[in-house]
């Protein structure tokens, strides 16, 4: 067992060994290299240890920061971080602070200058509304609804000896026609309200006298052949009146476009044209308006009686016995034969059998050699079918050509007009049926105001009235379901 002094002698021996920091002076056991107390490289010179910071960078692009794996080997390890790396980490961070503070306020300003930049290219004028003067003509210029004008592309014929009159040149028959075209206007929205998808163009001619009335009328050919619509064309331009003149008779060839939608005016045209330009000179109308009847009236030329010649016997000498009276002279009347009537053509013949049936009074006609068109409006399918048989029995008839309309796909199309626009305003649950002018109104609404609106919307919708209402209020909850 050691004894005092030599336990002594053996640590004076240790003390003797030790390092001491050239630092602190803090001391360290042999074969260490970092001093515990401040950190400082054992056995190196205090003036080796300062550190020399790194020459100056020109500074760049902030870059990320890399994760350092271990110690660089250029520099001498110590037990605490050089200041220059802490400056630098610094001077790195402020870059990077800068620069994504620089990019965000780019990102915003550039953003901000493409919303005000599309929001100026959305909020541009059309140059046609810098004048409001402008806007109107050109708004005044495109015409909407139907639309009834003579074809841009087609001019107006006008054939005769006094063709080239100032009262019935071309230039007057357009104007004419441009101041006397609302009847035909008229006639085409009562079409409409009956086929809202009826759009024709034809070729009406007109045969004017000198005095200015209109002799005869006739559609030679249209894109839509509808008899009904052309003989109401007929009947309108045959009253026109032309101011009078002292030339001759001119006809005149006008080519009218009727259109609901003015974009297809010039799709018109070109068909029309197309049809005009196959069509024979002898070809006859597709309608025309018949000329009156032959009015002969039978006259009965009364011969004036003439008193028969009574002969008296000659008086002999021996009186002979009395001779019975002579009768009374007889008066004879000579009538004259009456002509005979003008067989009946055959449009005659068919009107004859369709005027004296109940279920065919509306129904018109018109012929084409042996061929019969029929037009005009009947009850329903069935009664189309007994029509066109009825008219094919008529002796003379070759063909039936069937252009009737009926009450009841009136009715379906009325009524289909009117749905749509009850659907239209959000009223899906009422329910309409529609006879003839009058409509009946079924289903369920929340309010009274929904009530009387249904009412308004089908009256406007098509020309009706609403005869019965049975549409029930079913107020609904707090919510409005």
């Amino acid at each position: 067992m050691p004894t005092g002094p030599a336990f002594a002698e053996s640590a004076g021996a240790d003390e003797a060994q030790q390092i001491e920091c050239p630092v602190c002076g803090g001391k360290a056991q042999p074969g260490e290299l970092i001093c515990n107390f401040c950190g400082a490289r054992l056995g190196i010179d205090p003036a080796a240890e300062q550190y020399t910071p790194p020459p100056a960078r020109p500074s760049t692009a902030p870059r990320s920061p890399t994760l350092r794996r271990g110690p660089s080997p250029s520099r001498p390890i110590t037990g605490r971080m050089p200041e220059g790396d802490d400056s630098e980490k610094e001077g790195r961070g402020m870059f990077g602070v800068l620069g994504y503070l620089i990019a965000a306020i780019v990102a915003l300003g550039g953003g901000a200058w493409l919303a005000i930049h599309l929001s100026s290219k959305g909020a541009e004028t059309p140059v046609a509304n810098a004048s409001p003067s402008a806007a109107a003509s050109v708004a005044a210029a495109v015409p909407t609804g139907p639309l009834v004008a003579l074809a841009n592309a087609m001019p107006v014929q006008v054939t005769g000896e006094s063709a080239s009159a100032p009262e019935r040149n071309q230039d007057a028959a357009r104007k004419f026609f441009d101041d006397h075209k609302n009847p035909l206007l008229d006639s085409y929205e009562h079409a409409l309200a009956g086929d809202n998808t009826l759009r024709n163009a034809m070729v009406v001619r007109v045969r004017v006298l000198p005095s200015g009335n209109v002799d005869a009328a006739s559609v030679r050919t249209s894109t839509n052949p509808n008899p009904a619509f052309d003989a109401e064309v007929v009947k309108d331009v045959s009253t026109w009146n032309y101011p009078p003149f002292s030339g001759s008779d001119v006809e005149i060839d006008y080519p009218i476009v009727f259109t609901n939608d003015p974009s297809t005016k010039d799709a018109l045209e070109s068909q029309l044209n197309t049809k005009l330009t196959g069509l024979s000179p002898t070809e006859p109308p597709e309608f025309a308006s018949s000329p009156p009847a032959p009015s002969s009236a039978a006259s009965e030329a009364v011969s004036a009686p003439t008193p028969a010649s009574v002969e008296t016997p000659p008086t002999e000498a021996v009186a002979p016995a009395p001779l019975p009276p002579a009768p009374a002279p007889r008066k004879h009347h000579h009538v004259a034969s009456a002509p005979k009537p003008p067989p009946m053509t055959l449009q005659q013949r068919v009107l004859q059998v369709l005027s004296s049936n109940p279920r065919t009074r509306r129904v018109n006609c018109y012929t084409s050699g042996n061929t019969v068109t029929i037009f005009g409006k009947v009850f329903d399918n069935d009664a189309k079918l007994y029509t066109e048989k009825l008219v094919r029995n008529v002796p003379g008839v070759g063909n039936v050509i069937d252009s009737l309309s009926t009450d009841q796909a009136e009715w379906a199309a009325r009524q289909a007009a009117i749905a749509s626009q009850l659907y239209a305003a959000g009223l899906n649950t009422v329910t309409v049926k529609v006879i003839g002018h009058d409509a009946y109104l079924d289903g369920t609404v929340k309010t009274d105001a929904q009530k009387q609106q249904a009412v308004t919307i089908t009256e406007n919708a098509s020309p009706v009235h609403v005869a019965g209402n049975l549409i029930r209020v079913v107020p609904g909850n707090m919510f409005g379901f």
